[in-house]
């Protein structure tokens, strides 16, 4: 008898290194909950300090937006 993988098996396989990251912090509840926290500040200002002791707290890394959160 064979078994069939599981479907979420599947598709962490076809995961790269930074998608897996990014699912992992998706689904976590403690990220989540700090990521809604901080980006309750006001839209113009994306490099709070807030918001980059997350990112280094998490591990976080824009390298195509420096010294700013995220790119837009």
């Amino acid at each position: 008898m064979q078994v069939m993988p599981r479907k979420l098996d599947t598709e962490r396989q076809a995961l790269d290194f930074a998608g897996f990251a990014q699912e992992f912090l998706r689904r976590n509840p403690t990220y989540r909950s700090q990521y809604e926290m901080v980006m309750r500040g006001p839209e113009g200002d994306r490099a709070t300090p807030g918001r980059e002791t997350m990112a280094r707290f998490w591990g976080l890394d824009f390298p195509m937006c420096p010294g700013s959160i995220g790119c837009g």
